[in-house]
């Protein structure tokens, strides 16, 4: 249910849903994972469903690794992607904002895909009301207890002074780089993909957590690559899948919320629905 809106918070786009409007949430698209060629078909279906839905949409919320590695030099940026950029930025010139948080395989961003594509750029977390709820978003890769080597990981991919030290190394080596230990940290955390690890998730144990704080109505979480929506005491906690080997997405329509699965063809199978 609704909690009371909290007014101190920033509202969600669009605060008043514009009649008959969906609002789209997706993440983990990876893309030039694991090789360019092999991405293209992900990208390609990832546009076919930004496509569909954009007559529908009120806006798009993408929640992290979009890229399996990204870096923007100052006169360059990554090689490759140029159908899924060309659709973004379609989208936004059709006046459909896209927002997006970074997520650990993201991070190192700086201007190209806000003023060349057109999406805005969220904190993480993002912690907002809309239709008198409070949802928390996060790609979620520094919720729960995070290791310490990847908290020093985050922490040094965040430093500015690294970033700019990063681009005097020549773009053939330093995109090398970044995407052998992008795949290498893909690798290592895919074992855990399919396993739902029930009371011990980590991502459960964070919403119970956060209740006794400051509880949201919904927790929409990525990085994790499963799909699930369950309530947890008073709130709803989504994980959004990914968009490697599931394919979901989450929709808050008029008719109320749904998780889904798109196929190739652009057939939609609901997993989970419900009223807010």
């Amino acid at each position: 249910m609704p909690s009371f809106p909290d007014t101190s918070l920033p509202a969600l786009y669009p605060p008043d849903r514009p009649p008959g409007k969906s609002i789209f949430f997706a993440s983990d698209l990876h893309a030039g994972a694991p090789s360019r060629r092999e991405s293209m078909s992900r990208e390609k279906r990832f546009i076919l469903w930004l496509r569909h839905h954009a007559p529908e949409a009120a806006a798009f919320y993408l929640l992290g690794d979009i890229w399996d590695f990204w870096f923007e030099y100052y006169h360059a940026v990554p090689k490759g992607h140029v159908r899924l950029l060309a659709a973004l930025a379609e989208i936004t010139d059709a006046g459909i904002p896209v927002f997006f948080q970074t997520g650990n395989h993201d991070l190192w961003l700086t201007g190209y895909l806000t003023e060349e594509i057109g999406l805005q750029r969220l904190p993480d977390p993002l912690i907002a009301q809309w239709q008198g709820m409070t949802l928390f978003l996060s790609h979620g890769h520094k919720v729960g207890p995070v290791p310490w080597i990847d908290r020093l990981l985050y922490a040094s991919m965040e430093n500015r002074l690294l970033h700019i030290l990063y681009r005097w190394i020549h773009p053939d080596i330093g995109l090398w780089l970044g995407r052998l230990a992008s795949g290498r940290s893909r690798v290592a955390h895919m074992p855990m993909d399919d396993v739902d690890l029930g009371d011990r998730e980590y991502v459960r144990r964070f919403v119970l957590a956060e209740q006794n704080k400051r509880p949201a109505d919904w927790y929409i979480l990525a990085h994790r690559h499963l799909a699930l929506a369950e309530q947890i005491g008073r709130s709803r906690l989504v994980l959004l899948g990914d968009w490697i080997r599931r394919y979901t997405f989450l929709r808050f329509g008029v008719e109320g919320w749904g998780l889904f699965t798109f196929s190739e063809e652009g057939a939609i199978t609901p997993l989970a629905q419900g009223d807010y």
